[in-house]
């Protein structure tokens, strides 16, 4: 079995200000694990992430700076898009992909999400692609079993020897900013399930490799039990990330 490095990311979508970045930054100095036993990432808006590249190097911190999203071409007249190439140029290290706030609100597809997984890969980005699918209803003992469709659409243009570096983030619809999140049982039953997916794609030693992160209302109440499940190598945190103590409680249960 692959070893996997946990990797917990704060996914601020249009929250917070541009001093409370900094303030965000500063109270996390110095309080985070070792990054060869976790690696934390910070998605935030567009608008911020250059300086936050520029603030983690200043008070040197082991932070990854994450897009909420990014475009499918290197260039060209796409208004409002961030390109992928202009992301790696800044040191970004990766993005978002295919959240389903971004499916439902604005309509993207698994066919566009392949499109920007590929884009991400071919300039050095990690792609964080969110899975929202309802994999319940899928037996995770059937060897037979085909894979996911947003597994299936969004990845099939990856190269193998790339596949490795994604990272799946599933977060189930109805349990995204609400109160209450799936059980142990069904939360491991859909990563087995994602897992298998990946395997019939790529191949076992590839979805051995690949990180599955767990998102829809993690909190500090329950990141350690969902952590502590065999097929979940991370979150993707929301609303429970936007305040630094809880959020450093979330990262060190990942030890």
């Amino acid at each position: 079995m692959a070893e996997r490095i946990p990797l917990i990311v704060a996914n601020w979508k249009t929250n917070k200000k541009v001093a409370e970045v900094y303030d965000f930054l500063q109270e996390i100095q110095g309080k985070l694990p070792d990054a060869n036993k976790v690696k934390v990432g910070i998605a935030a808006q567009d608008i911020y992430l250059h300086e936050m590249v520029k603030q983690s190097k200043e008070l040197k911190l082991p932070v990854s700076v994450i897009a909420e999203n990014v475009h499918w071409a290197d260039e060209g007249s796409y208004t409002g898009e961030t390109s992928p190439a202009a992301l790696a140029d800044i040191e970004v290290s990766g993005s978002i992909i295919g959240h389903y706030e971004r499916r439902k609100m604005f309509k993207e597809t698994n066919g566009s999400v392949g499109l920007k997984v590929t884009a991400s890969l071919r300039n050095g980005l990690i792609p964080i692609v969110a899975i929202a699918e309802d994999t319940t209803r899928y037996n995770p003992d059937d060897e037979d079993m085909a894979p996911l469709t947003e597994i299936a659409v969004g990845l099939a243009g990856v190269d193998r020897q790339r596949a490795e570096n994604i990272v799946i983030a599933y977060e189930p619809a109805w349990a995204i900013g609400a109160a209450e999140t799936p059980s142990l049982e069904v939360i491991e039953h859909a990563a087995r399930v994602i897992r298998k997916s990946l395997a019939i794609l790529f191949s076992q030693e590839v979805a051995d490799k690949i990180r599955i992160q767990y998102g829809g209302s993690a909190t500090p109440e329950n990141s350690k039990d969902i952590l502590g499940l065999d097929d979940i190598d991370g979150l993707l945190i929301g609303r429970a990330s936007l305040e630094p103590t809880a959020f450093l409680s979330m990262v060190n249960d990942a030890i």
